[in-house]
């Protein structure tokens, strides 16, 4: 007997020794794909921003060819890697896959864009998508799998983000070198006036420069508002400064809506404490003060061909912006003033506790009249909008509006706009049902109009393509159906909401959830593309990796 329980005490001592030698190479795998995945990032982080083939010719098709081959290398190996990781960790230590709800939106919408490219029938086109777009279905994949894999093997997202943001600030400052008609890089030569007012930096089109912009300011900018070490917040301040100063000048009128967003953002957290308050009424003196002093530079060397939009013209000339940057500023030194006042009263038994609890007390009510207030304001704008289209306003103001185009709706509103929108709802009304519920697949938008609606689209844009709707959520709609799209708007919603209530273990959640606010508002009059949308997925899932620290 005794031999026997020897024996079986050997045996499970081997059995032990296993398990230990498999968590331990489980341990050297995730370590592994940790680092490879830091290395697929680096390189990605520096190599779409600044890779062209031949300056601005194709610059758009140069980057996503240069994206596709890093997702391709990287990921077909890290795959391997993390699925044999995922195999141990079932099979030996019982542990399933912890899924937060953002994950099951991106899960979800992953499973949708499959089954709207079954739904469209478009094959060929859904696989990379459009020509000049390539939103198709691997693209979408590609974005899944940077969340999915940052979220879980992200632990030197520090590293990446800094070399991300070291990268964004050289692509700020080439644009407003550009801006100045000052060209280090070569990429203006044997360019006109009117192509230099077209492009900036290494990027290209000033639309697909805006998109870049409004996902990465917000990092910096919250870097400014919330860091504690004083050399970090002077480099957020000076990567911000770069920032504002090439937004008011890039002309492109969405990256405003944009910069709405994320200051609406900043401003629902900020308000609970003097400092985060003052801080970030600095932030909107530099903003309004980067257009005056960009606009004063810009008449040194002036391009007769650059037209500024309206917001630019505003930010440039107009008196409301001089008010506006004398107020803030105005602001930001009573606010500091009162700070002051508030920390020495704490320090000598004072009201100065007082002062700070009666902020926070009332955070809510702050939040929701601002809420109300933004609400409000859009609310009266549509009504405005409707009212000057039916010609129902009195004579005088309806004169005074008339000069302002966002008043004023029509076919050509937004730079055309009004007539893709149009155009796109009316597509979504004479959807089968399939098509609706599930979508036509995706960055198949032009495959469909073309197959369904042709002559209506030759007769209202001739020979030009129309590849997308111009809005992503409205774009979304069409190519991922009512599912897709609702799928899609979770990923975004659930994240935000998820990074806001962990933010105070870890404020970068706040510039990370300011960022993905500012990529919805710059998309509501735009579009997925490679210099954006994959930099949204890097950052959300860097989020949610911090947000699985703390919930450990």
């Amino acid at each position: 007997m005794s031999s026997k329980i020897s024996g079986m005490n050997r045996a499970d001592g081997k059995s032990q020794t296993g398990i230990k030698a498999c968590h331990t190479d489980t341990g050297g795998l995730r370590q592994l794909i940790e680092y490879l995945l830091t290395a697929v990032l680096l390189i990605l982080c520096v190599a779409v921003p600044f890779y062209a083939k031949d300056g601005y010719h194709q610059i758009g098709n140069a980057k996503f060819e240069a994206y596709r081959r890093i997702m391709i290398g990287g990921f077909s190996v890290l795959l391997v890697m993390a699925a044999v990781y995922y195999v141990c960790r079932m099979v030996v230590r019982k542990q399933r896959p912890r899924l937060s709800v953002t994950d099951w939106f991106v899960l979800a919408y992953l499973m949708l864009t499959g089954v709207s490219v079954v739904s469209g029938g478009f094959y060929e086109d859904a696989l990379w998508g459009a020509f000049g777009w390539n939103m198709g279905f691997l693209s979408q994949l590609s974005f899944v799998l940077l969340y999915l894999f940052v979220s879980r093997f992200g632990k030197y997202y520090r590293t990446v983000l800094v070399v991300l943001c070291q990268a964004a600030a050289v692509v700020f400052g080439i644009g407003i070198l550009h801006r100045l008609l000052i060209d280090p890089i070569g990429f203006y030569d044997g360019l006109n006036n009117a192509q230099k007012a077209q492009f900036l930096s290494t990027l290209g089109q000033a639309t697909w420069y805006a998109a870049f912009l409004s996902v990465m300011l917000p990092v910096g900018v919250g870097v400014f508002l919330y860091a504690e070490s004083g050399k970090w917040r002077i480099l957020g301040g000076a990567y911000m400064l770069a920032g504002f100063c090439t937004l008011v000048t890039q002309n492109s009128d969405s990256a405003y809506f944009a910069l709405a967003g994320m200051f609406l953002v900043f401003l629902m957290i900020s308000c609970e404490k003097e400092e985060t308050v003052c801080r970030l009424l600095a932030a909107v003196t530099l903003f309004f003060a980067a257009g005056k002093g960009m606009n004063l530079l810009m008449q040194i060397q002036p391009n007769p061909e650059l037209r500024p939009d309206f917001l630019t013209e505003l930010m440039w000339t107009s008196w409301v912006t001089w008010v506006l940057l004398t107020a803030c500023l105005a602001g930001t030194i009573l606010v500091g003033r009162m700070g002051s006042y508030t920390e020495s009263s704490s320090l000598q038994g004072g009201p100065g506790d007082r002062t700070c609890s009666v902020l926070y007390r009332n955070r809510w009510k702050i939040r929701r009249d601002v809420m109300s207030i933004v609400f409000g304001l859009l609310l009266v704008t549509v009504l405005v909008m409707i009212l000057q289209n039916r010609e129902m306003l009195p004579a005088g103001l309806s004169e005074m509006l008339s000069g302002i185009s966002y008043f004023n709706w029509s076919d050509d509103w937004g730079n055309g706009r009004g007539r893709i929108w149009k155009f796109a709802c009316k597509v979504i009304s004479e959807e089968s049902w399939r098509h609706r519920i599930f979508g036509v697949g995706p960055d198949c938008f032009n495959s469909y109009v073309t197959t369904y609606h042709g002559e209506e689209a030759a007769l209202l844009w001739g020979e030009k393509l129309l590849t997308n709707a111009h809005n992503e959520w409205l774009n979304m709609l069409i190519n991922g159906g009512v599912l897709g799209a609702a799928a899609y708007l979770g990923i975004f919603g659930t994240a935000v909401c998820r990074f806001l209530r962990y933010r105070r273990k870890n404020m970068l959640l706040a510039g990370i959830a300011a960022a993905a606010v500012s990529y919805m508002c710059y998309d509501f009059f735009c579009y997925q593309q490679v210099l954006c949308t994959p930099f949204v997925f890097l950052l959300m899932g860097t989020g949610e990796y911090l947000v699985r620290e703390q919930e450990q």
